[in-house]
């Protein structure tokens, strides 16, 4: 029995929703591309989603983990690369699959096999594993198949997951360096409190005249750390209060907008999250425009792949005010907070020109550039600031710790 799913989207000009049957999620957002509704929401409202079939008449387990986008991009290449030296595409796929050792990348690539062999368009079989391949990705794919093109635009999306690879790995490796030094300094200071404070502490018993202000804080704060229903509930309550953090953001709308929000306005790393985003849309945009996909759909794309509330709802907007024809500057332009005066003037005279897909990819280039250079900047400036935390904290313990026996040393 199949599923019955609700759905909101947007269909020509206007907005609509309704129930759809469907075997599972993927077959429900199947059918409504098909009918050409870009959709906002969906979700199972009443029956069971139904395994899928292997083209044998056998049910498999589907499964529905990630593929690391790495192996995404290894699949593509090797498809595009064997297309364009002119193997047959069921041949092609079905080398890709002998080849490939990720289980879940392995099933979806022998679903689409055998799609493509009972003779389902190739675009049509990669948008049924949706959580494989995004929505850039099949339309890219489905320009390909209609212009007899499908190795340029497979060579177009390498290209893009390349990009929007090395965006991520930039901001990775520019927060690694800075939290490795935190995480040593933290731990270079629980064990001097632990066990180096100790040592000394038993040397000042009995010193004339008591300790230091600075020793004795020290010395309680080292004891705190020691007693297990201090230093131990301490860390107890501090992981609770995380945790619960993390779920309350994840879990509730508002505060995670405002979280995201305060996010965009921290100073250098607000602007290398804004940057990555615009560059990711700018690429988005320019592929799309490319492959002929309608600016209210690939805006709608763009929007769905950014995960911060408050550049996701920018976009919103301007899809809205698209309906209504404004030009694409006018609507960038009334939300200076997230598209900065650069990208909407370059936007503005891509529309003037009448080449958006060139001027989108200059955008998206000038954006990575710019994001190397905050990078640099953030990474030049959190680097200075750990080894100083750290330098200052661990000075201040070993004063501390000394400066009794230098009292000691002068009365003797």
């Amino acid at each position: 029995m199949a599923a019955v799913y609700k759905y909101k989207g947007i269909q020509g000009n206007q907005y609509t929703d309704g129930k759809v049957e469907a075997l599972n999620k993927d077959e429900a957002a199947f059918k409504l591309k098909e009918d050409k509704i870009i959709i906002t929401s969906l979700e199972r409202v009443s029956g069971e989603e139904v395994e899928l079939d292997d083209g044998a008449g056998k049910k498999v387990k589907r499964i529905k983990k990630k593929v690391p986008i790495h192996e995404v991009i290894a699949f593509t290449k090797k498809l595009e690369t064997m297309i364009r030296a002119g193997l047959p595409i069921l041949e092609t796929i079905s080398m890709i699959e002998k080849q490939t050792i990720n289980p879940t990348l392995k099933q979806v690539i022998t679903q689409i096999h055998n799609d493509v062999e009972s003779g389902t368009p190739l675009s049509d079989s990669f948008a049924k594993h949706s959580y494989v391949f995004n929505n850039v990705y099949i339309n890219l794919l489905r320009a390909g198949e209609s212009s007899g093109k499908v190795d340029l635009f497979l060579s177009k999306l390498v290209i893009g997951m390349e990009k929007d690879e090395k965006i991520r790995s930039s901001i990775k490796g520019a927060l690694t360096y800075p939290i490795v030094l935190l995480v040593v300094a933290m731990a270079v200071i629980i064990l001097m409190m632990v066990f180096v404070v100790p040592v000394f502490q038993d040397m000042f018993k009995g010193v004339p005249g008591g300790l230091p202000a600075t020793t004795q804080i020290v010395v309680d704060i080292s004891e705190f750390m020691r007693n297990p229903m201090g230093g131990g509930l301490l860390a107890v309550v501090f992981m609770a209060i995380s945790v619960s953090l993390s779920a309350l953001v994840k879990s509730n709308y508002k505060i995670r907008r405002s979280w995201h929000k305060f996010i965009l306005k921290l100073p250098l790393f607000g602007e290398l999250i804004q940057k990555s985003a615009l560059s990711k849309i700018a690429m988005i945009q320019g592929n799309l425009t490319a492959a002929g996909v309608p600016v209210i759909e690939s805006l709608d794309i763009a929007a769905t792949s950014n995960d911060n509330i408050i550049i996701k709802e920018a976009m919103i907007e301007v899809k809205k005010g698209v309906f209504s024809g404004e030009p694409l500057s006018v609507l960038f332009e009334k939300n200076p907070f997230i598209f900065p005066a650069t990208f909407t003037a370059m936007t503005s005279v891509g529309e003037r020109t009448g080449n958006m897909e060139e001027m989108f990819e200059s955008i998206a280039r000038y954006y990575e550039e710019e994001m190397d250079v905050t990078i640099t900047q953030l990474t030049s400036m959190l680097e200075p600031i750990m080894i100083v935390f750290m330098g200052v904290t661990v000075g201040f313990i070993l004063v501390a710790m000394y400066t009794p026996m230098f009292q000691m040393g002068q009365t003797l």
